[in-house]
């Protein structure tokens, strides 16, 4: 349902009623399955009563996939069950100038916390919420010069009994709490079809063990490349040529249940493609 008032203020909520069902049939092991049937609803407004500036909220209760136990668990395989989620945002969406934009925001987002406990049994051990700010920026500062800056800084914590036992740590396992990323994108008036796009993006540490005895550090990643638009007789196409991971940084990921993975290291990436 949608409400508008005086042009300047506008809301938008629903109500559904959802069936979900998940049956799991791997070979040599009998079937599992999982089913809900929970109401969700979500809410929205926003407020545009100065030109340039909107202000926004809004809250949803959600449900999400959670797929199957991973292999090396003792429950492997098994179906888990879907993920009621709450949702709350507010922030403001500021034009700063005609090609300068300025995004920010609060936001509260909560789960079950799924994990492999200390008995190699992975279940719900507790809720995970992850509450902070995001920031976004977008301009053109000179003709060709494409800017996009972000940022997200959040505290992510675990809640629960296995926590207040020792048995789990208050840091998510692989969860960051500070992300920066900033991508250029310049185009030279001088060569048409040509562009050089950078990107970098930096991470912080995350936690590696589920009792927070083991951190993987803080990385920053640079990636350079460039694009060349041209015509193919009549078709359009498009030559790109990147250096992922300029400097080779070595590091590692964390995967559900606590498995280990390395980045990619340096590579070069070379592509065609065209619209027929």
């Amino acid at each position: 349902m949608r409400y508008s008032g005086r042009g300047w203020v506008s809301s938008i909520w629903g109500v559904q009623k959802t069936r979900y069902r998940k049956e799991v049939r791997a070979p040599g092991l009998a079937p599992t399955a999982n089913e809900d049937s929970p109401i969700l609803w979500n809410a929205s407004a926003a407020l545009t009563a100065i030109e340039g500036i909107a202000i926004y909220a809004a809250t949803t209760r959600g449900l999400e996939e959670s797929g199957t136990a991973p292999s090396f668990a003792a429950n492997a395989n098994l179906t888990l069950p879907a993920l009621r989620t709450r949702q709350v945002e507010a922030g403001v969406r500021w034009t700063l100038a005609k090609d300068v934009k300025l995004i920010t925001g609060l936001f509260d987002v909560r789960r079950p916390y799924f994990e492999l406990d200390t008995d190699n049994v992975f279940r719900v051990l507790g809720d995970v919420k992850h509450q902070g700010a995001e920031i976004s920026l977008t301009a053109k500062p000179v003709a060709g010069l494409n800017v996009v800056a972000g940022a997200v800084l959040m505290r992510p914590r675990v809640t629960g009994e296995a926590v207040e036992q020792g048995r789990l740590g208050e840091r998510p396992l692989g969860r960051v709490g500070t992300t920066l990323d900033l991508r250029i994108d310049y185009q030279p008036p001088a060569f048409d079809g040509l562009s050089v796009d950078l990107g970098i993006n930096y991470t912080g540490d995350r936690a590696a063990r589920i009792d927070n005895t083991l951190f993987i550090p803080e990385r920053a990643i640079i990636d350079l490349g460039t694009r060349y638009r041209f015509k193919l007789g009549r078709t359009p196409a498009v030559l790109r040529a990147q250096i992922a991971n300029l400097t080779n940084t070595f590091g590692w990921n964390v995967t559900g249940g606590g498995g280990f993975q390395f980045i990619a290291s340096r590579r070069f990436n070379l592509s065609l493609s065209a619209d027929f």
